[in-house]
């Protein structure tokens, strides 16, 4: 048992750093663009890649988590018709609307969703390949994970990152191409991606024929069920989706491409809490479904999230006051980040507040997924897009881009209301509230106060230098941090 638990964690290592690194070097195309785009084009490729994510969620048909449960590790036949099975029905999908959007490309360019100027209907026409190609290399991707080969899953995920940052660099910096190489650069390193796994995919559905000349089973039967297990799990994704993109379209509509690009960069820089999360996601399931059954589980679960309250609020001091001194240091083009785009700052702590929800969210989903009432979390992110739909329309004309920030936030918090509402009832855990809402307060305290100098100052440096010692120093006098948490501390770092 302890055996297997300790396999799954250090996959789920290669898998979390291999996510962080790929999403770090996706990060550094955010200074590059501010660089040599303008904030229209900026906000054109925003709205471009949230449509994507949508197109990417219809092409899948579930098949993904269908293929993963049809999976069958002993046998390697049935499993070669389940893989031809789900990649033909992606394939022939994936095909068929994109040549509808090639067809189609000249509306869509100019509908109120995209709103691109000039020759927009051949950005779209480019575009539409990206998610073509991602999509024919879900299935293959899955088999990996589902082989148990992390380390083959990993380099090919970076090597496509590596791939597109130094597509954009050739296309967009040495030859200025601009959004079409931005776009380009995605759809070539997509095709990379593809080509990479055409070997293992002719293997694969040559496999197919032959276990089919031996087999009984139709293949329409097969497809079939997939698709009664993987069709169900489509609203939640594309829920999911919703909270993390549909801000952009929204917000073009509400405004201009400009005000997105604008929203599109300075969201990117609350990347320090965006990426902590998103390690603490990959470690935090194998913790607690390895440690569910132990005598203090609890206790644990309890001081794991007064702990990632504690390290949220570091890092949110360090980065909303290091961040401004950031961005003017020198990059590729001029600086980190173009002064034109500085005045939107204002959404950095906006943003990380928002992923700090998104933490919680985590942390209270791990007792749905220990008692097998995952039915409520569609629920959850389902109120959750809804939020952030009317919250977005709601705040964004009175407020611009704070109130787009602010609306995620929105979607967050509800559903955390939704998650710890239930959670409670099916597992309940008592959470140190006087703990963890003592160190948002001591987060929210040293920022307003630090805040207070004026920006650019010796006195705002000043408040940057001593706003994690003073944090550090009024979580002791809180007693938020203790003897009992440090020894909690140690124990997962043990562990």
């Amino acid at each position: 048992m302890h055996s297997k638990i300790r396999s799954l964690a250090s996959d789920t290592l290669i898998y979390g750093v291999s996510t962080v690194v790929g999403r770090f070097l996706t990060f550094l195309l955010t200074p590059l663009y501010t660089n040599y785009l303008s904030a229209g084009q900026i906000g054109d490729v925003a709205a471009i890649y949230a449509m994507i994510a949508f197109v990417n969620i219809l092409y899948s048909l579930g098949l993904e988590p269908a293929f993963m449960r049809f999976w069958q590790p002993a046998d390697h036949a049935r499993n070669a018709s389940v893989f031809s099975a789900a990649f033909r029905a992606i394939g022939v999908l994936g095909v068929v609307v994109t040549g509808l959007t090639i067809l189609l490309a000249p509306w869509i360019a100019t509908s109120s969703v995209l709103q691109l100027e000039g020759d927009g209907a051949t950005i779209v026409r480019i575009a539409a390949l990206i998610p073509l190609f991602d999509a024919l290399v879900l299935i293959p991707f899955a088999r990996l994970r589902m082989q148990r080969r992390p380390k083959v899953f990993a380099l090919m995920r970076l090597a496509t990152i590596v791939i597109n940052v130094a597509m954009n660099l050739l296309l967009v910096v040495f030859l200025g191409h601009q959004i079409e190489g931005v776009v380009w650069a995605g759809v070539i390193s997509s095709a990379a991606s593809f080509l990479l796994f055409v070997p293992s995919i002719v293997k694969q559905r040559v496999a197919s024929s032959e276990q089919r000349v031996a087999s009984s089973e139709p293949r329409a039967t097969l497809l079939k069920d997939m698709l009664r297990f993987g069709l169900p799990t489509v609203p939640a994704s594309f829920s999911s989706i919703m909270v993390q993109v549909v801000d952009r379209p929204i917000l073009l509509l509400l405004t201009s491409s400009a005000v997105v690009g604008m929203y599109q960069t300075n969201f990117r820089l609350a990347i320090p809490m965006m990426m902590f999360v998103t390690v603490f996601e990959y470690a935090w399931k194998p913790f607690y479904l390895s440690h569910r059954d132990d005598a203090d589980a609890k206790v644990v679960f309890s001081r794991v999230l007064t702990l990632f309250t504690v390290v949220c609020g570091a890092l949110f001091l360090a980065t909303v006051f290091v961040m401004p001194y950031v961005v003017q240091m020198p990059f590729i083009g001029g600086r980190f980040i173009n002064p034109a785009y500085w005045s939107g700052m204002t959404i950095i702590p906006i943003v990380m507040f928002a992923y700090f929800f998104n933490g919680v969210f985590i942390n209270l989903a791990a007792g749905l997924h220990i008692t097998k009432q995952t039915s409520w979390l569609p629920v959850a992110t389902g109120l959750a897009a809804a939020v952030n739909v009317a919250a977005t329309f709601l705040l964004v004309p009175p407020m611009g881009i704070d109130g787009a920030a602010w609306a995620k936030v929105a979607a967050y918090v509800s559903s955390v209301a939704v998650l710890w509402w239930y959670v409670q009832r099916v597992y309940p855990i008592s959470y140190d509230l006087k703990r963890i809402l003592t160190a948002v307060a001591i987060t929210g305290t040293v920022y307003l106060v630090g805040t207070l100098a004026p920006e650019h100052s010796t006195m705002r440096m000043i408040a940057a230098i001593s706003a994690l010692p003073a944090y550090g120093l009024l979580l002791l006098l809180t007693r938020v941090i203790g003897a009992s948490t440090l020894r909690t501390l140690t124990s997962l770092i043990r562990r």
